[in-house]
């Protein structure tokens, strides 16, 4: 059975078609018949469409210690890439599979999709806990960030920031050049799992490097106390050791 991703070829059969009935169209005319019959604008959208299932056909490679996750990562790239800013290291990315014109932009505006760690907290009970990053950012639509948050043994939210409700130094839209952001905790007594990452929402890409997860200096300014809304669970997650492969030097 031929899908869009047959585009082409469904184009070169129809205009065959025709030309032996007289009618002569265009390659490009072609093309936008085909794009229409499969519920798309044009055929550039139904380009952008194809070459995003080729992606998801072969998604990037996770770094070792790292998950993909967040309420649409089907709609993502999620991974590590080589950094064309400094040979021979990796990035942290997150791209949108999908352009702002495509049919679904709405449904992709409001999910999310992150490249997190989840490891053990109660070694770092009493620390100032700085977590911080470079962001580089293209065509987001939403917001690009770090973000950090600590669970308890429940387990339930305890600590949480993701930028978003910063006056200043918050989260990135748009298109930006390398910007450093940062979050600090206080690591409270009933810590029990610490997670944090780089996430992308809306479309556009994101990439990160210099990742860094160390202590604070005393005097650095926290940047989130404790939540007071603790009625929501959330899913427990495996939890591994300590914090590891910040640089995306390791790939699964």
């Amino acid at each position: 059975m031929r899908t869009f991703k047959h585009a082409k070829l469904m184009a070169s059969t129809l205009r065959a078609g025709l030309a032996e009935r007289g009618t002569a169209i265009s390659h490009s005319e072609s093309l936008e018949i085909v794009a229409r019959q499969f519920g798309f604008r044009n055929w550039n959208i139904l380009a952008a469409r194809i070459a995003a299932a080729r992606q998801q056909a072969a998604p990037a490679r996770l770094p070792e210690g790292w998950f993909a996750a967040g309420t649409a990562p089907e709609n993502y790239r999620i991974g590590a890439e080589p950094d064309h800013d400094d040979a021979g290291k990796r990035v942290g990315s997150i791209q949108c599979l999908f352009p702002a014109d495509d049919p679904d932009a709405m449904r992709i505006e409001k999910g999310f999709a992150t490249l997190m760690q989840s490891v053990e907290a109660r070694s770092l009970i009493g620390q100032r806990l700085r977590f911080s990053a470079r962001l580089k950012t293209r065509d987001v639509s939403g917001h690009a960030a770090i973000w950090m948050r600590v669970d308890d043994d429940r387990p339930v939210t305890i600590l949480f920031d993701n930028l978003t409700n910063r006056e200043s130094d918050g989260a990135l839209t748009g298109t930006s050049d390398w910007t450093q952001r940062h979050i600090v905790f206080q690591i409270p007594d009933d810590a029990d799992s610490l997670h944090f990452g780089i996430l992308l929402s809306g479309m556009g890409s994101l990439q990160a490097h210099d990742l860094r997860l160390e202590e604070a200096a005393t005097d650095e300014r926290i940047s989130a106390t404790r939540q007071h809304d603790q009625d929501q669970r959330r899913k427990r997650r495996i939890i591994e050791g300590s914090p590891r492969n910040l640089d995306f030097s390791t790939l699964i």
